[in-house]
């Protein structure tokens, strides 16, 4: 832990810290000093004791917005950390309260909140922590710099094949079920000739776009009965991924307090991107595990309006970060 830690004047001379009581004055000095290096005090029982503060206090500084409404654990997150401190890279240890970092967004007064709403926002606090935590580059740039970042990973082709070994590890995945699936329908008793015909060009168009990205001249050199088959094969992808989302949204809701409903386009589409990036229902559902795990510690996030807005935000990151774990442990 640090031997120092800085106080702005600016918050300790602002109106809503000077009419406050003197024990939740001298709780806020305690808690900024015994903070970690990204604001959050996990154990307060020793600062309780040495400035007699009780829940009353705590609560004033909540209502003046100088923490962050506390974990279940009792995690309290200082709101103008970065405001008030800079501590260089070299020595800059991240806090071990990831899971509640992970759901923090970074204003552009360098303030933390919970809400991702709010008009002012830079980016998620992961991503400009890994960006270097910069305060330099004027705040505007930096959300717009993170709003390009977000919107060309948004855009991403279908099954395309990053390039990183744990999108390729997942590409493969998907592409070994399909190929497993083909086989078994072409072992079928019943399978017509004509069928097992269009399985193999299905097989050989598939495996051309996998390895030679050959999708569009593939298109562009079948036949008319080619595309009445892509098209088939298009209608049955699509219906398919119907069916997977749906079950994502039941088994969503089934482990949820909540009830978020199927037609909430935007969490649908999040679904639908990851499903078509390569990811398998079960990476997908352990991602939803692991933001349930954070999200009912935090009693803001409660409702489903809330909850939704969470999954939209950082359920493709959790759910990548879960399929980095799987593949570390092969």
């Amino acid at each position: 832990m640090a031997e120092r830690r800085m106080i702005s004047r600016k918050i300790a001379e602002d109106d809503r810290f000077v009419d406050m009581h003197p024990v939740s004055k001298l709780l806020y000095f305690y808690l900024v000093l015994n903070a970690d290096d990204d604001g959050f005090v996990g154990s307060v029982k020793m600062i309780n004791f040495l400035t007699n503060a009780d829940q009353n206090n705590y609560d004033e500084l909540l209502e003046n917005n100088l923490i962050l409404e506390p974990t279940k654990n009792g995690v309290y997150v200082i709101t103008d950390w970065y405001a008030q401190n800079k501590i260089e890279p070299k020595i800059y240890k991240a806090t071990e309260y990831l899971s509640v970092r992970a759901l923090l967004f970074i204003k552009t007064n360098f303030a933390y909140t919970t809400n991702p709403d709010e008009k002012d926002i830079i980016s998620p606090v992961d991503y400009w922590i890994k960006q270097g935590r910069d305060k330099k580059t004027p705040p505007e740039i930096q959300a717009q710099q993170y709003l390009e970042q977000f919107q060309e990973t948004s855009k991403k082709v279908p099954r395309s094949v990053e390039e990183t070994s744990k999108k390729v590890l997942a590409q493969n995945r998907l592409d070994k079920n399909r190929l497993d699936k083909s086989r078994l329908e072409q072992n079928r008793p019943d399978q017509t000739k004509k069928e097992k015909i269009n399985i193999d060009k299905d097989n050989s168009t598939s495996t051309s776009s996998i390895y030679n990205n050959a999708t569009t001249e593939n298109k562009g050199n079948s036949g008319e009965k080619g595309g009445v088959d892509s098209g088939v094969n298009n209608q049955l992808d699509t219906n398919n991924n119907q069916d997977t989302v749906s079950s994502i949204f039941n088994y969503l809701n089934g482990i949820s307090t909540t009830d978020i409903p199927k037609d909430n386009k935007r969490l649908a589409d999040v679904f639908d991107m990851l499903i078509h990036n390569g990811y398998e229902i079960e990476d997908i559902q352990l991602g939803i595990n692991n933001i349930m795990n954070v999200a009912n510690q935090m009693p803001q996030y409660q409702d489903k309006q809330s909850l939704a807005k969470l999954l939209i935000q950082h359920l493709p990151e959790y759910t990548k970060q879960t399929l980095e774990q799987s593949s570390s442990n092969d």
